[in-house]
């Protein structure tokens, strides 16, 4: 009689335990996935700027700006240059420019 009173009692602590850390481990899963997803839509919503402000650019001036500094300076792109990378790279000023943006290594992680 003893031993079922004490495995009803081990019991009582180990179903409460494991439910708790199968909810940590849930929960840790969701905030990767959502951490993942949000800097996914980030580099979108960057690339879509970006390409925006070279099209206004052109819209407004007849030509292509020369570079991401002019961009910036005179369109009022602002990002974060810690965490991305622009390539920009204008071959001639009625030819559409080539950007490339990447995340930094590393970048993901200084939250």
């Amino acid at each position: 009689m003893r031993k079922k009173s004490t495995f009803k009692r081990a019991l009582a602590y180990i179903i409460p335990l494991a439910i708790f850390s199968a909810m940590l481990v849930w929960f840790l899963l969701a905030m990767k996935s959502t951490a993942s997803s949000n800097r996914k839509r980030e580099l979108e919503a960057l690339k879509t700027t970006v390409e925006n402000g070279i099209t206004m650019c052109y819209a407004v001036e007849g030509v292509y700006p020369e570079s991401m500094e002019y961009l910036c300076a005179n369109y009022g792109l602002i990002y974060d240059k810690s965490k991305y990378i622009i390539y920009y790279d204008c071959f001639a000023s009625n030819i559409r420019p080539t950007v490339t943006i990447l995340e930094r290594q590393g970048a993901s992680e200084k939250v």
